[in-house]
């Protein structure tokens, strides 16, 4: 795993729009209900945001998969830092993403996680997974989770998750994760949160 920095605005475009791509052509999942175009610069903007953050990182030089994750106990250090990521990518929506798609994409920035684990003074939190289309069905969605397992696993807490299909769901148990609940998202479908603990381990 390789954190990502010193990129260019190309670079950080193409790596924001391959993970755009690889939610949206699953052909299911929240983002789906949007315009094709929409979803990816949607999720081009959250790409810059986690970047800016420094949580951003690929599984090799490569770049056959990316992962954002961070503690909630790193979190409460960003300060001024999170409110400029913040204000910027509320300007990018503003500005790049039609309002029919912005007001559905809207009801998708839900983190059903946070409610669930409100009580736990740390946890480690995976924001965004992808694996890109050509690279999938190979084994990197483990190579992703490696590290902030190995993390949680040193600290004892727990490491969780919010994921939007049951075909997700089902890759992220075969990766040792469980299911703790299921949030009914308005317009329908479902966020489910998955964990793995090792607060007892």
């Amino acid at each position: 795993m390789i954190r990502l920095a010193n990129l260019t605005d190309e670079e950080l475009k193409t790596i924001g729009r391959r993970i755009g791509r690889a939610f949206y052509d699953e052909g299911e999942g929240l983002f789906t209900r949007l315009d094709r175009e929409d979803a990816i610069t949607a999720l081009e903007i959250m790409t810059e945001c986690y970047y800016r953050l420094g949580v951003l990182y690929a599984t090799s030089e490569q770049q056959e998969g990316y992962l954002a994750y961070w503690r909630k106990g790193e979190a409460k250090e960003w300060g001024v830092i999170m409110v400029r990521v913040s204000f910027h990518m509320a300007w990018r929506f503003l500005r790049e993403i039609p309002f029919g798609s912005l007001k559905k994409l809207l009801l998708l920035m839900n983190n059903p996680y946070e409610k669930l684990y409100q009580k736990e003074p740390d946890y480690e939190v995976i924001s965004m997974v992808a694996v890109r289309r050509d690279f999938q069905g190979q084994g990197y969605l483990r190579v992703l989770l490696e590290e902030p397992f190995r993390i949680a696993r040193e600290r004892k807490i727990p490491c969780v998750l919010d994921t939007d299909t049951g075909l997700k769901v089902k890759k992220y148990v075969s990766c040792g994760m469980k299911k703790t609940a299921e949030t009914p998202i308005k317009g329908g479908g479902t966020m489910y949160t998955m964990e793995r603990d090792y607060r007892d381990e």
